[in-house]
């Protein structure tokens, strides 16, 4: 496929093109996508990347989309995007943005102006770890105590056990719709890493969740963490929280970062709980075909 408007023209990426769209966009190198690249006068000016599965409700495909800084302004952008709903358009009912966007930042306002609205709120808080583990170890005291962490439960460091790499990387695939080839490769370059934070939860040796954290210069930043269904709103989620902020304490790492999404509202109490403070709102949004 192909779209001319002026002198721009938009066109599938051949695989020798691949490299130079992951060097423009590489928040998405370990997403399955396919590449759209835009050319003005000739010459390379941008590219998207659509991701083949559907992602949140309603249903949508991800995107996202760069343009080099040299061709910004020029509509080039919203070529992209077009022609990217008009790839997916009948393979599914939209198009969410790949990555969460700062409200009123440049990059959402270019996507609203593309036809996209915000959708997924996500609230992003800076809160002391030893504060936040106060109003947690009471809840997993009695979380023990009552039974309700299953017999063979337990928490561990992703550095600190013989984990199976590859059904931490399917976990991870299933929920972000990413390749798990590359969460392997980069959940072996986690384990190596010395700032890496990771914990991992398990029931008599099943992956239930992932809390990806790391140490950013001091600072105690989490990055995703998923849950396997069975376990939502269960023990993993808390007691991993409990041995990360454990540890961050212990090194003295202050303050912590982390998101919690609208639908998450217990892990932003226990922040506000804690005196911690919202420092960022973002958002996904939404561009729908009809």
């Amino acid at each position: 496929m192909s779209a001319i408007v002026k002198d721009v023209i938009v066109t599938k990426a051949r695989e020798q093109e691949a490299p130079a769209c992951l060097a423009l966009l590489p928040e998405i190198r370990s997403a399955p996508v396919e590449f759209l690249i835009a050319r003005k006068d000739s010459k390379f000016a941008g590219a998207v990347a659509l991701l083949w599965a559907n992602a949140h409700e309603p249903a949508g495909f991800g995107v996202a989309v760069r343009v080099l800084e040299a061709a910004r302004r020029q509509g080039i952008g919203r070529e992209l995007i077009e022609a990217a709903a008009g790839l997916a358009d009948g393979e599914t009912d939209g198009l969410w943005s790949l990555q969460a966007t700062p409200l009123e930042s440049p990059a959402a306002k270019f996507l609203e102006a593309c036809g996209f609205v915000p959708r997924r709120t996500e609230h992003y808080f800076e809160v002391d770890p030893a504060a936040l583990l106060d109003e947690i170890e009471p809840i997993a005291r009695r979380y023990r105590e009552h039974g309700r962490m299953p017999e063979g439960a337990d928490v561990v460091f992703l550095a600190d056990a013989e984990l199976p790499l590859e059904e931490i990387a399917w976990l991870l695939a299933r929920e972000f719709n990413s390749n798990p080839i590359l969460n392997v490769h980069d959940l072996r370059r986690r384990r190596e890493d010395a700032a890496d934070r990771t914990v991992i939860a398990r029931v008599e040796g099943e992956i239930v969740g992932v809390l990806m954290c790391r140490d950013q210069n001091g600072i105690a930043v989490v990055d995703a963490r998923v849950v396997a269904k069975r376990w939502r709103s269960g023990w993993p989620n808390l007691l991993m929280l409990e041995k990360a902020l454990s540890r961050a304490q212990a090194e003295g790492l202050r303050p912590a970062r982390f998101f919690s999404g609208d639908a998450v509202t217990e892990t932003r109490n226990l922040a506000r709980r804690a005196g911690g403070k919202e420092i960022e709102l973002k958002a996904r949004h939404y561009l729908a075909f009809d």
